[in-house]
């Protein structure tokens, strides 16, 4: 049996439908004209179909309005909608074009500016929102070769950044040619700057003369930050005048003629050394021929208490051949200028306040709070989340690069960009979340490319664990998978081993 007012009330419910939905969409509210139009019982009716077809149009045609008004966002908004309501393909092909052409104005004005990461991050936002053309293209591929001549530049690969500024000059076109130019220049001026510091560190190594390769490879750096050879060369003098910290640099004299490296030059200005060690010279006296005993060994027979990772802990990791760094392990750590107080977790050598910025983990990502003058990518911030790649400056000058490179890892790195430096001659800083990775891929953070495998830190409870592949020793025991870390443990295994030094926390009254 038909029931006629049952008939009645669904007839009804399309027409109500229609009339709010009406109503929301000349409010503007088109998300909630588009809830009310897809309820399943008037979804499928053919005037709630039109209407959700004109309805598209309309966004279409007002996303077309907005990216002339300079509001791209609100137009990929529009679209995006407009994709909901069930927007014809090819109209929506239209009306992203379009928005393509306004979005690849103001990326080409980011370049300009000299920001190839945000035309980075900025492309590759649009394509997520299928907003892309040959245009926006053609930006992102010059932003990357600008990115990875700034790279090359930090190595002191001269000919690889020339080369890939070239090419970011060819397809930005004369628009970025000043920004290009000024970069360019920066680039020559540090080779030439850096040229004599080279030649020198060369002498100092071919002489054995390690107490003068510690200072010229630190002259190299300040102008090169990551320069490989300079980077090896600091590594290895560490290790043969015991300059674990530069109080021991300066307490320990110079072991000149102690051994006679043979430098191997290879591909990428890399260096390795082959060391000859004289009888009459060696610290330990042991007789020729003998090796000296691992740390690990050494460790055996004091094994300390297991790493605490409670507030206030910081550490030294030593990489044998990668380098050193600050570890870092609070969710809110402070920069400051180093002074005797011990007040800053990341003390630094420069005219910077006491108590100059704070860093602050927040999920899975970093905000910085300024206490004095702070500029991110040369912007003034007084609180602004970190992004990864981002440059932040302190005062003046003290420029420090932000890089976070493992998606699935909170932990960071601070390396010092400019020609500041810690009163502690480490390579950068670990802000240590649940995990650290040592390893060759891209996102760790401790890179180590002849590493076959990562290797992890990683807290557990109030301890700190190691987690590598295969065998490998802790303080002189041998492990499998995985271990318990003490305060000052040495790990060794098949091509790696690392140390740790522990640092006295931050004082209560600091």
């Amino acid at each position: 049996m038909v029931n006629p007012g049952g008939e009645q009330t669904m007839l009804g419910l399309w027409r109500m439908a229609l009339k709010q939905a009406g109503e929301s969409a000349k409010a503007g509210r088109f998300a909630e004209a588009l809830t009310l139009t897809l309820r399943p019982d008037v979804a499928d009716h053919r005037r709630v179909v039109e209407f959700r077809g004109r309805l598209a149009l309309d966004l279409i045609a007002r996303a077309s309005r907005r990216a002339q008004a300079d509001d791209v966002g609100g137009a990929i908004e529009d679209l995006d909608l407009a994709e909901r309501f069930g927007a014809a393909p090819d109209t929506l092909a239209a009306g992203r074009l379009s928005v393509a052409d306004r979005a690849a104005e103001e990326v080409r004005a980011d370049l300009e500016l000299g920001e190839a990461e945000r035309v980075v991050s900025r492309v590759d936002e649009l394509a997520r929102h299928k907003v892309g053309g040959p245009a926006l293209r053609r930006a992102r591929e010059a932003a990357e070769a600008w990115k990875a001549a700034v790279e090359e530049a930090r190595r002191g690969e001269h000919g690889r950044a020339v080369d890939h500024l070239d090419r970011a000059e060819r397809l930005a076109g004369a628009g970025a040619s000043a920004a290009m130019a000024g970069v360019r220049r920066d680039l020559e001026a540090r080779q030439k700057a850096a040229q004599p510091k080279i030649e020198r560190l060369y002498a100092a190594l071919a002489e054995g003369q390690w107490t003068e390769t510690l200072t010229a490879a630190e002259a190299v750096l300040e102008t090169i930050a990551e320069h490989p050879a300079a980077r090896q060369a600091r590594t290895t003098a560490w290790h043969h005048i015991g300059a674990i910290s530069p109080a021991a640099a300066t307490a320990l004299p110079d072991r000149r003629n102690s051994a006679r490296p043979t430098l191997v030059i290879g591909e990428g200005d890399a260096i390795r050394f082959l060391t000859d060690v004289e009888p009459s010279r060696r610290r330990d006296g042991l007789p020729a021929g003998s090796h000296l005993p691992s740390p690990a060994v050494l460790a055996r027979k004091n094994p300390p208490e297991p790493v605490k990772v409670g507030p206030g802990r910081r550490f030294l990791l030593w990489a044998d051949a990668i380098g050193g760094y600050l570890v870092c392990l609070d969710e809110e750590i402070l920069l400051g200028r180093a002074a005797p107080d011990g007040l800053a977790d990341v003390p630094l050598l420069g005219d910077v306040a006491r108590r100059h910025a704070t860093l602050r983990r927040d999920g899975d990502g970093y905000v910085i709070r300024a206490h004095a003058p702070t500029f991110v990518n040369n912007r003034p911030v007084e609180t602004a989340a970190l992004r990864n790649g981002d440059v932040i400056r302190l005062g003046g000058t003290l420029e420090l690069e932000f890089r976070q490179p493992s998606p699935a890892s909170a932990t960071a790195r601070l390396a010092i960009l400019s020609r500041h430096r810690l009163p502690l001659a480490v390579d950068g800083v670990i802000l240590m979340g649940e995990t650290c990775i040592i390893g060759p891929s891209t996102q760790a953070h401790v890179r180590a490319l002849d590493l076959a495998g990562p290797i992890v830190l990683y807290r557990q409870g109030e301890a700190l664990w190691c987690r590598a592949p295969g065998a490998f020793e802790v303080d002189g025991r041998s492990c499998v998978g995985r271990s318990a870390l003490s305060p000052r443990s040495s790990v060794l295994g098949e091509g790696y081993s690392f140390s740790f030094e522990p640092l006295e926390p931050k004082s209560a009254t600091a």
